[in-house]
């Protein structure tokens, strides 16, 4: 009878693997904001942790990896200020502000690593990346930014509302504040900052969709 005789890592071997992946991941994080995604590399990573580019490689197996990670923390920092912000809510009209306000919030004094999780990631191979764990880890930061705001619009709209149509508008208002958050980054990279003061465009952004949280829904 065979049995498999690989070794079972202990538990602290496991904790020491966990911990310095998170001191990798944070070593990536401030080289991209103090270079740029241009300017990223994996010898810059290892040399802020005293350690070879190659010993990088025995806990990711590319650069592509690292920056993964970055992503993933970056989206999941985002998705759960807005959740905690919108927890704080009763009304549909008061959680889309929350979603609206907390994400720029999060994103908006750290231009690199927005455009690294917003606008340069997509550009890589998602195909090889989009693993079947990554994806795992990723799906539930939807419900992160959105679950909470939909079922209050649905609650406030009245029976009958449509819960999936409440959802799209959720939806409609994070992609608004990721496409205010994207111009920023644009125009603040060329030197051609935006003529507006970011608190009129955050403020026009929220009362656009607080207006609109306060009309029937389309569907009935």
């Amino acid at each position: 009878m065979s049995s498999d005789s690989s070794p079972i890592p202990e538990p602290r071997v496991e904790r020491r693997r966990t911990l310095v992946r998170t001191e990798f991941v944070d070593a990536a994080r401030s080289v991209i904001e103090e270079h740029g995604v241009q300017g990223f590399s994996l010898e810059l990573v290892g040399r802020r942790l005293g350690l070879r580019k190659q010993a990088v490689y025995h806990y990711f197996d590319s650069k592509e990896a690292v920056l993964f990670e970055v992503v993933y923390e970056e989206l999941a920092r985002g998705a759960r200020a807005v959740s905690d912000a919108v927890d704080r809510t009763k009304s549909g009209a008061d959680a889309l502000e929350a979603l609206l306000r907390a994400y720029f919030e999060a994103f908006r004094g750290r231009p690199r690593l927005f455009q690294l999780s917003h606008t340069v990631m997509p550009m890589f191979d998602l195909a090889r990346l989009a693993t079947a764990d990554r994806l795992a880890r990723l799906r539930p930061l939807n419900d992160l930014l959105l679950a909470g705001v939909a079922k209050r619009v649905a609650r406030d709209r009245g029976p009958g509302a449509d819960p999936e149509e409440a959802r799209r508008f959720a939806f409609t208002a994070y992609t608004s504040v990721v496409g205010l958050l994207t111009m920023k980054s644009l125009v603040e990279a060329a030197g051609d900052p935006l003529i507006h003061r970011d608190e009129a465009l955050i403020d026009t952004l929220v009362s656009t969709y607080r207006n609109a949280a306060t009309r029937r829904s389309p569907n009935r």
